[in-house]
């Protein structure tokens, strides 16, 4: 049994209502730019939650190693990949201290979550000429309180300069109940 506090954390909140979380659509950034992948390879779903993007990768030929926190999710992933012929490899892993083979991945993928550490490994990780799509939440309220779970302004781009950047936009959402400004950067990159 994983103990870990954000295990839990999310595992309570796939088995508190589980109608919401299938089938779930892969992420739009990921359906707009699906004419740069490989017809073949190896993908990571980082945090994959469910395994949307995965199984869009995996109907689409690639074989697709999918990486969470919660027990719960994957089992989701897994159990729906199985009825839908669409096999992901999944593995509970904790993302805040990464360990992954160097240029091993054709693409990987990152979606609403964000640890700094995996950026380095996910870097290393994949191959040249492979892809990234990354998308997640920026900040722009200094008084967030989880700062460093947001990127920061033109920090996405930053950290891809050297690749060839295919896609980058940074939007503003809509204001929450705690009134917080945040923003969602995207990035498609390929490694050079």
């Amino acid at each position: 049994m994983n103990t870990h506090p954000d295990a839990t954390r999310w595992d309570a909140r796939y088995l508190d209502n589980i109608n919401p979380w299938l089938p779930r659509e892969p992420r739009q950034l990921l359906v707009d730019y699906a004419h740069l992948l490989p017809e073949s390879g190896l993908a990571l779903d980082a945090a994959c939650g469910v395994g949307a993007n995965g199984h869009f990768l995996a109907l689409r030929g690639l074989r697709v190693i999918a990486l969470d926190i919660s027990l719960v999710a994957l089992r989701m992933a897994v159990e729906w990949g199985r009825t839908h012929a669409c096999q992901l490899d999944a593995a509970v892993y904790d993302l805040s201290a990464p360990w992954l083979p160097p240029e091993r991945f054709d693409v990987i993928l990152n979606f609403h979550f964000l640890e700094r550490a995996c950026i380095p490994v996910f870097r290393k990780a994949l191959k040249p000429g492979g892809l990234i799509y990354f998308e997640t939440f920026m900040s722009l309220d200094k008084d967030l309180e989880y700062p460093a779970r947001y990127l920061e302004p033109g920090e996405l781009r930053t950290i891809f300069q050297d690749y060839q950047i295919l896609h980058y936009a940074e939007s503003m959402l809509p204001a929450k109940q705690n009134g917080y400004e945040v923003g969602m950067a995207q990035l498609v990159g390929r490694k050079k």
